[in-house]
This record gives C-alpha cells, structure tokens and sequence, in this order.
C-alpha cells in the first residue's frame, strides 16, 4: 500500500461520526476534492479507486441522513499485443 492508502485507512479507523459539523466538514472535503464532478442536479460522482473512501463517503452520507445509493464500476484495461 501506498503511503497515502495507510493513512486513509487509519483515518476511516479512528473517526469517530457522533460530531456532525466535523462530519459535514469531512463530506465537503470529499466533495471539493478533484475525484467528483455533478452529473446532473441529483447525482453527484466521485471517483477513486480506495474503497476505504468509497465506504467513509457512504458512511457520512448516512450519518448525515442523506438518501443515497452507491454504484460501483471498474475500468478493466486491456493490453493487447
């Protein structure tokens, strides 16, 4: 793993989600972060290939209660000779 993958890992650990204005806080990082772009006015994507993030950005999703439904999709890369 990578430097920075140990230390979301660490962090997903040891957050604790009981304050929510840091919760808000963590969720606009993720979302002013480079990884997400709006697809339209409901759907927001964020990309990474860390599912420490992916599960920490649903976490706070739900802890904030809001409704959300996680869609996962690979890029398989193929080389061919």
């Amino acid at each position: 793993m990578s430097f920075s993958s140990d230390i979301k890992q660490e962090l997903n650990k040891n957050s604790n989600l009981s304050n929510n204005e840091l919760v808000k806080n963590e969720l606009m990082g993720y979302l002013i972060s480079g990884n997400t772009s709006v697809v339209n006015q409901k759907e927001i994507k964020f990309s990474t290939e860390s599912d420490y993030n992916i599960n920490r950005f649903s976490k706070l999703l739900s802890n904030l209660e809001i409704n959300h439904k996680i869609d996962i999709s690979r890029k398989n890369i193929c080389h061919y000779r």
